[in-house]
């Protein structure tokens, strides 16, 4: 009988670790989505945002001839204010010759830029 009672038991604590073992990949499941889902709600921010801050570059160029050497220069002529990256910074802007990157630091994930390549005219991450 008591062999009985301490295999019952065993079997109890392995039953015990199980559920925990399966709450914790749980956890970490949501904690996985919860950001993946938050970058890709920020990359789509960063882009609808962004696509104001791109018409505005290009009609700058348009009728100046060449890009601006800071965003600033697209208020309030073009833009009437600079759009926020979504944790509250400000664009990353650079020029490199005709072509720039347009971009947001901590984007996906939290810790990756989210940027519009003007050569490749594409955002990527």
């Amino acid at each position: 009988m008591r062999e009985f009672k301490l295999f019952e038991s065993a079997r109890g604590s392995a039953r015990v670790v199980s559920m925990m073992v399966l709450v914790a990949i749980l956890a970490c499941a949501y904690v996985a989505l919860d950001f993946y889902v938050g970058g890709q709600r920020d990359a789509s921010m960063v882009e609808g945002r962004g696509g104001a801050i791109l018409g505005a570059l290009s009609a700058y160029k348009r009728e100046t001839g060449s890009l601006p050497d800071t965003l600033e220069r697209l208020v309030p002529k073009y833009l009437p204010l600079l759009a926020k990256c979504p944790n509250g910074q400000p664009y990353t802007y650079k020029t490199t010759g005709a072509e720039y990157t347009l971009g947001c630091q901590d984007v996906l994930f939290k810790s990756q830029p989210y940027h519009y390549d003007s050569k490749s005219r594409a955002w990527a991450g």
